[in-house]
């Protein structure tokens, strides 16, 4: 039997290894060795503990956090693997005097049967000491809401952020922000809105080493209607004797646009304003002053344009009286409200020689120089008459009532007028013409 094993000995081993041999190439033909790259595998870091434990924070340089990786093995295997199997790990608790840390790669399936080789071998890391801060959030709006409405109150759920992270990045924090898109919005909103980080210059600053105790907060957003109305200022006091206060008071803007609710901005058509800085007494000269209007805006009323502080100019112009006589023709002088059965005639103008009826007026003169006498109608009112004097019923008589005229305004007579009106009871005219001609 020996001699059987180790006869042509020789032959045999070359025919054992010819076959293994073969046996290799038969198996890399019909299973052969590939290769697959998966992108971007997050690098998962653990025992972030033993720098948070030491009062510092870290931040990855470079995009060491995200690496390419090959896998090389048999097709039969690689065809299998996916990128959620690659595993590829940081342990911080080897850290190395350079703040680097070895990435560790390896597959959840068949992890000895393949090799890995990553586009990174180290992930780089930069170490400062942690800085927590608190800060104010500011709150704001984007956009533009609908046509004829703006923007009322801005109010933050929250209005105070703690954040930590590396001091160096921290610091560069200048504010923080929220802010509300509003466009084309006509209704009060309420949004939840993610903070944003921003530098002096207004720059955000986005990094996962900024850690938070909230990252979002909800912005309640009040959308009001506007309304432009006119300003009605109050003049105060008297000025020097002999001088008017001119009816038309100057005002830079004549008009304010006003924002609120739709039911209270109906109920407003003028800002009515009364401040003692529009006080005349003793002024023989116009006085310009500024006053704000903001005090006098009706409860839930507010100013609708920004750039609007509120303040006004206003010019009470202050003219000297200007008196002057004019002539009224007879023909325009009336009896008004005359009672009925009565013929009504003024005794004054009983004469018809008399053409005109003289009257003194005062006023500013543009005001003065506008009358005509020819348009200037003088009426005797027997209901006020009748009011005056306690009168409730009437009999035939002469009665003395005050003349009104339809003087313009500003324009105001020297002394009252008054005329005589006669009433004939037109029934016992008849009678006496009736019983004259019975005697004839």
């Amino acid at each position: 039997m020996k001699n059987k094993l180790t006869h042509n000995l020789g032959l045999k081993m070359l025919a054992l290894i010819f076959s293994i041999g073969l046996w290799f190439v038969v198996n890399n033909i019909t299973d052969p060795i590939g290769e697959k790259t998966f992108y971007n595998v997050p690098v998962e870091i653990i025992n972030e503990d033993k720098i948070a434990d030491e009062g510092k924070v870290y931040e990855v340089l470079e995009g060491t956090d995200a690496i390419n990786v090959k896998v090389t093995g048999k097709k039969s295997i690689i065809s299998y693997i996916n990128k959620e199997d690659i595993k590829a790990v940081a342990d911080l608790s080897e850290l190395t005097f350079m703040n680097t840390v070895t990435i560790k790669v390896s597959s959840l399936k068949n992890n000895t049967e393949l090799e890995f080789s990553a586009s990174v071998d180290n992930m780089k890391l930069s170490i400062e000491d942690m800085k927590q801060v608190q800060k104010m959030i500011n709150t704001s709006t984007a956009g533009a809401p609908a046509e004829g409405y703006i923007v009322g109150t801005v109010t933050p759920s929250q209005n105070v952020v703690r954040l930590s992270g590396p001091e160096s990045l921290v610091e560069q924090i200048d504010r923080v922000e929220a802010v509300a898109n509003i466009s084309g919005y006509a209704t009060d909103i309420t949004s939840s809105v993610e903070l944003k980080f921003c530098n002096a210059e207004g720059e955000e600053i986005e990094s996962n080493s900024i850690k938070t105790n909230i990252s979002t907060i909800n912005v309640a957003v009040t959308i009001l209607g506007t309304k432009e109305v006119p300003l009605k200022f109050a003049v105060q006091g008297k000025p020097k004797e002999g001088y008017v206060v001119r009816h038309q008071i100057t005002k830079v803007p004549e008009k304010v646009k006003i924002a609120g609710r739709k039911n209270v901005l109906d109920s407003v058509s003028e800002i009515n304003v009364a401040d003692a800085a529009l006080t005349v007494d003793g002024l023989s000269d116009d006085m310009t002053t500024v006053v704000n209007i903001r005090k006098y805006l009706p409860n839930g009323v507010q100013l609708a344009e920004t750039s609007f502080d509120g303040n006004v100019s206003v010019t009470v112009g202050i003219e000297p009286l200007v008196t002057k006589e004019y002539d009224i023709p007879v023909k325009n002088f009336a009896v008004g409200n005359a009672p009925d059965g009565y013929e009504v005639y003024i005794r004054e103008f009983e004469n018809k020689e008399i053409k005109d009826y003289t009257i003194s007026v005062s006023g500013v003169e543009d005001d003065i120089r506008k009358i005509k006498e020819n348009d200037v109608i003088g009426v005797v009112d027997m209901q006020n008459i009748a009011e005056t004097q306690g009168i409730t019923e009437w009999t035939a008589g002469s009665y003395v009532g005050e003349i009104t005229f339809n003087l313009s305004e500003g324009v105001i007579l020297k002394a009252p007028y008054s005329l005589t009106v006669v009433l004939v009871d037109q029934n016992k005219e008849t009678e006496e013409s009736t019983k004259n001609e019975v005697i004839e």
